[in-house]
Protein backbone atom coordinates (compact mmCIF):
# COMPACT_ATOMS: atom_id res chain seq x y z
CA UNK A 1 0.00 0.00 0.00
CA UNK A 2 1.03 3.45 -0.50
CA UNK A 3 0.29 6.75 0.91
CA UNK A 4 -0.77 9.45 -1.31
CA UNK A 5 -2.68 12.53 -1.36
CA UNK A 6 -6.08 11.93 -2.95
CA UNK A 7 -5.72 15.17 -5.44
CA UNK A 8 -3.01 13.31 -6.76
CA UNK A 9 -4.41 10.36 -6.80
CA UNK A 10 -7.75 11.73 -9.22
CA UNK A 11 -4.64 13.11 -11.72
CA UNK A 12 -3.23 9.73 -11.62
CA UNK A 13 -6.46 7.78 -13.14
CA UNK A 14 -7.75 11.27 -15.06
CA UNK A 15 -10.89 11.83 -13.14
CA UNK A 16 -10.11 15.44 -13.02
CA UNK A 17 -13.16 16.47 -15.27
CA UNK A 18 -15.63 14.24 -13.62
CA UNK A 19 -14.55 15.02 -10.21
CA UNK A 20 -14.66 18.27 -9.83
CA UNK A 21 -15.07 19.05 -6.10
CA UNK A 22 -12.89 16.78 -4.08
CA UNK A 23 -12.86 15.96 -0.58
CA UNK A 24 -8.97 16.54 0.81
CA UNK A 25 -7.95 13.98 2.63
CA UNK A 26 -5.19 11.64 3.01
CA UNK A 27 -6.03 8.20 1.53
CA UNK A 28 -4.29 5.29 2.02
CA UNK A 29 -4.65 3.83 -1.40
CA UNK A 30 -4.42 0.03 -2.44
CA UNK A 31 -2.08 -0.96 -5.38
CA UNK A 32 -3.75 -0.13 -8.74
CA UNK A 33 -7.02 0.79 -7.07
CA UNK A 34 -9.76 2.74 -8.87
CA UNK A 35 -12.57 3.30 -6.01
CA UNK A 36 -10.95 5.06 -3.38
CA UNK A 37 -11.39 8.49 -4.32
CA UNK A 38 -13.09 10.88 -1.70
CA UNK A 39 -15.46 12.75 -4.65
CA UNK A 40 -17.93 15.00 -3.26
CA UNK A 41 -19.24 16.48 -6.73
CA UNK A 42 -19.02 14.62 -10.02
CA UNK A 43 -20.18 16.42 -13.30
CA UNK A 44 -19.69 15.55 -16.87
CA UNK A 45 -21.64 15.87 -19.89
CA UNK A 46 -21.55 17.02 -23.76
CA UNK A 47 -24.29 19.96 -24.13
CA UNK A 48 -23.49 20.12 -27.65
CA UNK A 49 -22.58 17.17 -29.86
CA UNK A 50 -20.91 17.58 -32.52
CA UNK A 51 -21.58 14.55 -34.86
CA UNK A 52 -24.37 12.63 -35.54
CA UNK A 53 -22.38 9.34 -34.07
CA UNK A 54 -21.44 11.36 -30.98
CA UNK A 55 -25.26 12.03 -30.31
CA UNK A 56 -25.84 8.55 -30.96
CA UNK A 57 -23.18 6.76 -28.87
CA UNK A 58 -21.95 8.93 -25.75
CA UNK A 59 -19.18 8.09 -23.71
CA UNK A 60 -20.28 4.98 -21.27
CA UNK A 61 -20.16 6.52 -17.70
CA UNK A 62 -21.45 3.59 -15.74
CA UNK A 63 -18.07 2.55 -14.41
CA UNK A 64 -16.60 5.56 -13.96
CA UNK A 65 -19.82 6.76 -11.98
CA UNK A 66 -19.43 3.91 -9.56
CA UNK A 67 -15.64 4.01 -9.28
CA UNK A 68 -16.04 7.71 -7.69
CA UNK A 69 -19.12 7.19 -6.14
CA UNK A 70 -17.62 4.11 -3.99
CA UNK A 71 -16.40 5.80 -0.87
CA UNK A 72 -19.97 7.20 -0.34
CA UNK A 73 -18.81 10.90 -0.49
CA UNK A 74 -20.79 11.72 -3.55
CA UNK A 75 -22.77 14.82 -2.91
CA UNK A 76 -24.08 15.86 -6.27
CA UNK A 77 -23.54 14.06 -9.60
CA UNK A 78 -24.68 15.62 -12.93
CA UNK A 79 -24.65 13.50 -16.23
CA UNK A 80 -25.83 15.24 -19.70
CA UNK A 81 -25.55 13.29 -22.62
CA UNK A 82 -23.70 10.18 -21.18
CA UNK A 83 -24.61 6.65 -21.73
CA UNK A 84 -25.62 5.31 -18.32
CA UNK A 85 -28.38 2.32 -19.07
CA UNK A 86 -28.65 2.01 -15.21
CA UNK A 87 -27.86 3.70 -11.73
CA UNK A 88 -24.78 1.96 -9.91
CA UNK A 89 -25.54 0.54 -6.98
CA UNK A 90 -22.62 2.62 -5.21
CA UNK A 91 -24.88 5.45 -5.11
CA UNK A 92 -26.94 3.87 -2.66
CA UNK A 93 -23.71 4.43 -0.35
CA UNK A 94 -23.70 7.82 -0.79
CA UNK A 95 -25.90 8.99 1.88
CA UNK A 96 -25.07 13.06 1.67
CA UNK A 97 -26.54 12.71 -1.87
CA UNK A 98 -28.03 16.10 -2.28
CA UNK A 99 -28.52 16.74 -5.99
CA UNK A 100 -28.75 14.42 -8.96
CA UNK A 101 -29.08 15.68 -12.50
CA UNK A 102 -29.09 13.48 -15.05
CA UNK A 103 -30.06 14.18 -18.54
CA UNK A 104 -29.93 11.35 -21.21
CA UNK A 105 -30.64 11.43 -25.09
CA UNK A 106 -33.43 9.97 -27.47
CA UNK A 107 -31.12 6.73 -28.10
CA UNK A 108 -28.95 6.54 -24.87
CA UNK A 109 -30.84 6.65 -21.28
CA UNK A 110 -32.18 4.98 -18.36
CA UNK A 111 -34.04 2.00 -18.97
CA UNK A 112 -35.17 1.43 -15.40
CA UNK A 113 -34.73 2.03 -11.82
CA UNK A 114 -35.05 -0.29 -8.64
CA UNK A 115 -38.02 0.34 -7.06
CA UNK A 116 -36.24 1.47 -3.51
CA UNK A 117 -33.65 3.69 -5.10
CA UNK A 118 -34.45 5.97 -3.57
CA UNK A 119 -35.43 4.53 0.27
CA UNK A 120 -32.07 5.69 1.70
CA UNK A 121 -31.88 9.21 -0.17
CA UNK A 122 -33.19 11.08 2.88
CA UNK A 123 -30.47 14.04 1.99
CA UNK A 124 -31.49 14.51 -1.66
CA UNK A 125 -33.32 18.20 -2.21
CA UNK A 126 -33.06 18.39 -6.33
CA UNK A 127 -33.75 15.90 -8.71
CA UNK A 128 -33.58 16.74 -12.53
CA UNK A 129 -34.24 13.20 -14.28
CA UNK A 130 -34.97 13.90 -18.57
CA UNK A 131 -35.25 12.40 -21.89
CA UNK A 132 -35.22 8.93 -20.63
CA UNK A 133 -38.00 8.12 -23.44
CA UNK A 134 -38.46 4.11 -22.73
CA UNK A 135 -39.11 4.61 -18.67
CA UNK A 136 -42.64 3.16 -17.94
CA UNK A 137 -42.02 3.52 -14.26
CA UNK A 138 -39.72 5.73 -11.03
CA UNK A 139 -39.31 4.26 -8.05
CA UNK A 140 -41.00 5.10 -4.66
CA UNK A 141 -40.20 8.46 -3.65
CA UNK A 142 -40.72 6.91 0.30
CA UNK A 143 -37.22 8.10 1.10
CA UNK A 144 -37.28 11.20 -0.56
CA UNK A 145 -38.60 13.37 2.54
CA UNK A 146 -36.07 16.23 2.40
CA UNK A 147 -36.78 16.72 -1.70
CA UNK A 148 -37.53 20.40 -2.67
CA UNK A 149 -37.35 20.69 -6.47
CA UNK A 150 -38.22 17.97 -8.60
CA UNK A 151 -38.06 18.22 -12.30
CA UNK A 152 -39.24 15.15 -15.00
CA UNK A 153 -38.96 15.36 -18.66
CA UNK A 154 -39.34 13.49 -21.79
CA UNK A 155 -40.26 10.22 -19.75
CA UNK A 156 -42.46 9.46 -22.96
CA UNK A 157 -43.51 5.97 -21.72
CA UNK A 158 -43.72 6.81 -17.88
CA UNK A 159 -47.29 5.61 -17.36
CA UNK A 160 -47.74 7.41 -13.64
CA UNK A 161 -46.29 9.29 -11.41
CA UNK A 162 -45.83 8.00 -7.53
CA UNK A 163 -46.85 8.33 -4.01
CA UNK A 164 -45.91 12.25 -3.15
CA UNK A 165 -46.69 11.02 0.58
CA UNK A 166 -43.55 11.74 1.76
CA UNK A 167 -42.50 15.17 -0.50
CA UNK A 168 -43.61 17.57 2.58
CA UNK A 169 -40.97 19.78 2.07
CA UNK A 170 -41.57 19.51 -2.19
CA UNK A 171 -41.19 23.27 -3.05
CA UNK A 172 -40.49 23.35 -7.12
CA UNK A 173 -42.57 20.96 -9.23
CA UNK A 174 -41.81 20.62 -12.99
CA UNK A 175 -43.30 18.00 -15.58
CA UNK A 176 -42.37 18.26 -19.33
CA UNK A 177 -43.66 15.65 -22.06
CA UNK A 178 -44.67 13.24 -20.23
CA UNK A 179 -46.91 11.89 -22.67
CA UNK A 180 -48.46 9.15 -21.36
CA UNK A 181 -48.97 10.06 -17.71
CA UNK A 182 -53.02 10.18 -17.27
CA UNK A 183 -53.26 11.45 -13.80
CA UNK A 184 -51.43 12.98 -10.60
CA UNK A 185 -50.84 11.88 -6.97
CA UNK A 186 -52.88 13.07 -4.11
CA UNK A 187 -50.94 16.85 -3.56
CA UNK A 188 -51.99 17.07 0.27
CA UNK A 189 -48.86 15.61 1.66
CA UNK A 190 -47.56 18.79 -0.70
CA UNK A 191 -47.69 21.88 2.03
CA UNK A 192 -45.37 24.50 0.45
CA UNK A 193 -45.26 24.35 -3.24
CA UNK A 194 -44.40 27.36 -4.63
CA UNK A 195 -44.03 26.80 -8.15
CA UNK A 196 -46.07 23.89 -10.35
CA UNK A 197 -44.95 24.23 -14.10
CA UNK A 198 -46.16 22.11 -17.17
CA UNK A 199 -45.33 22.36 -20.72
CA UNK A 200 -46.57 20.34 -23.61
CA UNK A 201 -48.78 17.57 -23.08
CA UNK A 202 -50.47 16.56 -19.93
CA UNK A 203 -53.08 14.23 -20.54
CA UNK A 204 -54.78 14.96 -17.33
CA UNK A 205 -55.42 18.57 -18.57
CA UNK A 206 -58.37 16.76 -20.68
CA UNK A 207 -59.33 13.32 -20.01
CA UNK A 208 -61.79 14.48 -17.48
CA UNK A 209 -59.15 14.07 -14.64
CA UNK A 210 -59.22 17.32 -13.39
CA UNK A 211 -62.72 18.62 -15.25
CA UNK A 212 -64.80 18.16 -17.87
CA UNK A 213 -63.60 15.27 -20.94
CA UNK A 214 -62.25 17.31 -23.46
CA UNK A 215 -60.90 14.59 -26.86
CA UNK A 216 -60.82 17.85 -28.91
CA UNK A 217 -58.07 19.51 -26.94
CA UNK A 218 -55.06 19.12 -28.92
CA UNK A 219 -53.38 17.90 -25.61
CA UNK A 220 -55.40 15.15 -26.08
CA UNK A 221 -55.17 14.48 -29.78
CA UNK A 222 -52.01 12.83 -31.72
CA UNK A 223 -49.17 14.39 -30.86
CA UNK A 224 -47.47 16.89 -33.81
CA UNK A 225 -44.04 16.45 -32.98
CA UNK A 226 -44.00 13.06 -30.73
CA UNK A 227 -46.17 11.14 -32.82
CA UNK A 228 -47.47 10.12 -29.79
CA UNK A 229 -50.96 8.32 -30.05
CA UNK A 230 -54.23 10.62 -28.45
CA UNK A 231 -56.01 9.58 -25.41
CA UNK A 232 -59.33 8.23 -23.92
CA UNK A 233 -60.88 9.69 -21.09
CA UNK A 234 -60.11 8.46 -17.84
CA UNK A 235 -62.23 7.18 -14.82
CA UNK A 236 -60.04 8.61 -12.32
CA UNK A 237 -60.59 11.53 -10.54
CA UNK A 238 -57.67 14.25 -8.90
CA UNK A 239 -58.34 14.65 -5.11
CA UNK A 240 -59.64 18.06 -3.43
CA UNK A 241 -55.82 18.80 -2.67
CA UNK A 242 -55.01 17.96 -6.54
CA UNK A 243 -57.84 20.11 -7.37
CA UNK A 244 -56.51 23.22 -5.70
CA UNK A 245 -53.34 22.64 -6.87
CA UNK A 246 -54.47 23.33 -10.53
CA UNK A 247 -56.61 25.61 -9.65
CA UNK A 248 -53.53 27.55 -7.68
CA UNK A 249 -50.84 26.94 -10.69
CA UNK A 250 -53.67 27.52 -13.24
CA UNK A 251 -51.76 30.14 -15.04
CA UNK A 252 -48.14 27.67 -15.44
CA UNK A 253 -50.11 24.61 -16.14
CA UNK A 254 -51.81 22.95 -19.47
CA UNK A 255 -50.60 25.35 -21.55
CA UNK A 256 -50.84 23.62 -24.84
CA UNK A 257 -48.74 21.10 -26.84
CA UNK A 258 -44.85 21.65 -28.09
CA UNK A 259 -45.39 21.87 -32.30
CA UNK A 260 -42.80 21.52 -35.14
CA UNK A 261 -41.25 24.71 -36.05
CA UNK A 262 -41.76 26.01 -32.30
CA UNK A 263 -39.71 23.07 -30.66
CA UNK A 264 -36.93 20.93 -32.00
CA UNK A 265 -37.47 17.26 -31.97
CA UNK A 266 -34.55 14.70 -31.98
CA UNK A 267 -31.86 15.75 -34.64
CA UNK A 268 -31.16 13.91 -37.87
CA UNK A 269 -28.06 12.81 -39.37
CA UNK A 270 -28.48 15.06 -42.54
CA UNK A 271 -29.55 18.31 -40.06
CA UNK A 272 -26.27 17.79 -38.13
CA UNK A 273 -23.85 17.01 -41.04
CA UNK A 274 -25.89 20.26 -42.91
CA UNK A 275 -24.11 22.04 -39.55
CA UNK A 276 -20.70 20.42 -39.45
CA UNK A 277 -20.42 20.92 -35.61
CA UNK A 278 -20.76 24.90 -35.85
CA UNK A 279 -22.75 26.68 -33.52
CA UNK A 280 -25.11 29.19 -35.03
CA UNK A 281 -24.43 29.51 -38.87
CA UNK A 282 -26.74 29.81 -41.18
CA UNK A 283 -28.19 26.22 -42.72
CA UNK A 284 -30.76 25.33 -44.92
CA UNK A 285 -34.46 23.87 -44.70
CA UNK A 286 -36.79 23.82 -47.07
CA UNK A 287 -40.36 25.98 -46.85
CA UNK A 288 -38.19 28.19 -44.15
CA UNK A 289 -36.30 31.94 -45.04
CA UNK A 290 -34.08 31.39 -42.08
CA UNK A 291 -32.49 27.98 -40.49
CA UNK A 292 -29.74 28.28 -37.73
CA UNK A 293 -27.49 25.75 -36.26
CA UNK A 294 -28.17 25.10 -32.71
CA UNK A 295 -28.52 22.75 -30.00
CA UNK A 296 -31.28 22.77 -28.15
CA UNK A 297 -31.99 21.67 -25.08
CA UNK A 298 -28.41 20.26 -24.94
CA UNK A 299 -29.45 17.98 -28.06
CA UNK A 300 -26.46 17.53 -31.22
CA UNK A 301 -25.81 20.57 -33.20
CA UNK A 302 -28.42 20.54 -35.89
CA UNK A 303 -30.09 22.64 -38.29
CA UNK A 304 -32.84 24.45 -36.22
CA UNK A 305 -36.43 26.44 -37.91
CA UNK A 306 -36.99 27.98 -34.53
CA UNK A 307 -37.41 31.23 -34.75
CA UNK A 308 -36.13 31.56 -31.12
CA UNK A 309 -32.24 30.88 -31.07
CA UNK A 310 -31.73 33.32 -34.29
CA UNK A 311 -33.75 36.11 -32.85
CA UNK A 312 -32.07 35.18 -29.48
CA UNK A 313 -28.57 35.14 -30.93
CA UNK A 314 -28.99 38.25 -32.84
CA UNK A 315 -29.95 40.15 -29.15
CA UNK A 316 -26.61 38.77 -28.06
CA UNK A 317 -24.67 39.69 -30.90
CA UNK A 318 -26.21 43.19 -30.65
CA UNK A 319 -25.34 43.33 -26.43
CA UNK A 320 -21.76 42.73 -27.39
CA UNK A 321 -21.39 39.43 -26.88
CA UNK A 322 -18.23 37.79 -29.06
CA UNK A 323 -18.87 35.98 -32.14
CA UNK A 324 -17.62 34.75 -35.40
CA UNK A 325 -18.09 36.72 -38.50
CA UNK A 326 -17.14 34.07 -40.48
CA UNK A 327 -19.96 32.05 -39.76
CA UNK A 328 -22.68 34.56 -37.92
CA UNK A 329 -22.90 37.58 -40.19
CA UNK A 330 -26.02 36.88 -41.48
CA UNK A 331 -27.12 37.69 -37.27
CA UNK A 332 -25.29 40.97 -37.32
CA UNK A 333 -21.61 39.67 -36.24
CA UNK A 334 -19.13 42.39 -37.58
Amino acid sequence: MKLRFSFDFLIAVGYPALCVVKAHRWTILEAGALTQCPCLTLIDGDIAPKTYAEWLQPKNVTDKVAQLAAMGTLEALQLTNRYLPELPEELRGCKGLSHIHIEGTTFSSLQSLPDDMFDDMSALTFMHVGVHPQMTRLPSFRGLTRLKSLTLAQLFALVELPSFESLQHLERLVLVSLLTTESLPDFAPVKNLRAFVTMDRGAWCCNGFIGKCDLQNAMCGLHPLWGTPAVSCTEKRATAATLAVTKKFAATICGGVIIPGVAEGSPTEAGMEQCNGTLYQQCEEPGYAEAICYNARFMGIACSTSPFPVEMRRQQIAQGRICDSEYEAWLGCK
